[in-house]
């Protein structure tokens, strides 16, 4: 028996109107048009793939979501090389930001408050070492703050950091 069988009722049986533009045998010629149509949509929907060496087919590792980085930060400058109204040191922070970002894959806004925590230790000494660089960084905060994702509380602990970066090369330049 095939599926088709179980779908067809005999015409006695059928409660529509007795004129309708479909007979029974046209019903089948229907299902098996729907179901050549099915199949051949299916056909187009091959997906391809990369080849992958022994190696990576039997380890543990899952590389669905992986990102290159070298070519992101490549299309990361290339795309903010093309703004004009923006300084050097501008564009760097924003280059550094968006590759913390990414690197560290922040999605959540909840999350921006320890990303830029963590931005300030990964990336203190070079913020120290240029002050334009540096004053970016806190109109960035700034700006964070004027948009609601970032508090007073994470912008302080934030110049905690980068001052103790600012002693600790004091303290070295001395001795």
């Amino acid at each position: 028996m095939s599926r088709y069988q179980l779908l067809t009722i005999p015409p006695s049986e059928c409660s529509c109107r007795r004129d309708s533009s479909f007979t029974h045998i046209e019903f089948r010629h229907m299902l098996v048009m729907i179901d050549l149509i099915i199949s051949l949509i299916s056909c187009f929907c091959v997906s391809y793939f990369k080849p992958m060496a022994l190696e990576q087919v039997l380890s543990d590792r899952d590389s669905e979501d992986e990102v290159d980085d070298d070519i992101a930060d490549l299309e990361d400058r290339r795309m903010l090389d093309d703004f004009v109204d923006v300084s050097k040191d501008e564009k760097q922070l924003m280059h550094l930001w968006n590759s913390f970002m990414r690197k560290q894959r922040v999605l959540a806004d909840g999350h921006v408050s320890w990303a830029c925590e963590a931005f300030s230790k990964l990336h203190g000494k070079e913020l120290i070492s240029s002050p334009a660089l540096f004053w970016c960084w806190r109109l960035f905060m700034i700006k964070l703050w004027n948009h609601g994702l970032l508090d007073a509380c994470t912008m302080n602990n934030c110049s905690i950091i980068l001052d103790s970066y600012r002693n600790e090369g004091l303290d070295n330049g001395k001795n």
